[in-house]
């Protein structure tokens, strides 16, 4: 009897495997066979990995224009699982995701986003009432008419860049970095940073040089088809991802909660001063708001500002 329970169990195991390619065969064919609207053009994908080996993980937009060249504005291609539509054209990206944005405004979704911190960027993240009152916050400091109060500020420190680039032309990329970032932290927070290495420009450009790297959908569906590596032990070969995951998600948090604390520490001074700033007058209308609502708005704040800091 035992010996036949156990001849019973092998057999079970050997054909599961058979169960699975058979079962994933006939739902691939069923797919197949179901009407489905044309798709665009593209490359042809390999099994399994479909076009994720042509891409330059580096440079991808290398890449889609030159499958433009060959297939034109729209381009079907298939990473791994995921299926994705390359706009190369930006009257059709206007059409479609603005003209109607009521389809396709939502976002998709990046396995990268949560573990290296970037939830904090609402413009990444999903279409549902915390990005509503998020775009709203955003929307009220930097809408075309509000955004006039401003150009004095844009003004002194685009002299101050000059003068920056006289002193030192080399170092131009830095002057031109540094010049975007004190205005957007100067519009966020009323920060005014200093010309050069100013340490709030450093903790930013920290957070956004080993994040960014990874917030593109190329690399964030390797991580979706294999979110083992966000648990692979310190010592194995390819757990850097999770060590520049946890890194990642120590800067940004850092340049979330730093700049946003000297914005609270400094409003009553900046409100004698007669200067303002996003963080100061939201903190004003919050006041206003119901208390358990408040928790909510000061932290769909704290992602506004960052998106505005990060979108600079």
């Amino acid at each position: 009897m035992v010996h036949s329970v156990h001849t019973h169990y092998i057999a079970t195991l050997a054909v599961l495997p058979i169960s699975f390619v058979v079962i994933t065969a006939l739902r691939r064919l069923i797919a197949t066979g179901q009407h489905k609207p044309p798709r665009p053009p593209g490359p042809t994908p390999f099994p399994v990995l479909g076009n994720v080996l042509s891409i330059d993980a580096q440079e991808p937009w290398l890449t889609y224009a030159e499958w433009r060249a060959v297939y034109g504005d729209l381009v079907f291609v298939r990473i791994l699982d995921q299926e994705v539509v390359v706009i190369n054209c930006q009257k059709i990206a206007e059409d479609l995701l603005d003209k109607r944005s009521r389809i396709y405004s939502d976002r998709p979704y990046l396995a990268t986003l949560e573990p290296f911190g970037f939830t904090h960027n609402f413009s990444l993240t999903g279409y549902n009432d915390e990005w509503r009152l998020c775009r709203r916050i955003f929307h009220q400091t930097f809408h075309p008419v509000a955004a006039l109060k401003f150009r004095p500020l844009q003004i002194r420190r685009a002299r101050q860049m000059i003068v920056n680039l006289i002193d030192d032309p080399r170092n131009y990329n830095s002057h031109f970095a540094t010049f975007s970032s004190s205005v957007a932290m100067s519009a966020v927070y009323n920060y005014e940073p200093s010309p050069r290495n100013d340490p709030l420009v450093r903790i930013m450009e920290n957070a956004l040089e080993l994040g960014l790297a990874m917030m593109t959908p190329e690399k964030a569906i390797i991580l979706k088809t294999f979110p083992f590596l966000l648990k692979l032990p310190d010592w194995c070969w390819g757990s850097s991802i999770k060590r520049d995951a946890q890194v990642s998600t120590n800067r940004t948090n850092e340049m979330v909660d730093v700049p946003f604390r000297y914005a609270l520490q400094h409003m009553a001074e900046n409100t004698l001063q007669g200067r303002s700033s996003m963080v100061a007058e939201n903190m004003q209308r919050m006041e206003k708001q119901d208390e358990e609502f408040k928790p909510v708005f000061e932290n769909a704040l704290k992602k506004a500002a960052t998106t505005a800091l990060v979108g600079e």
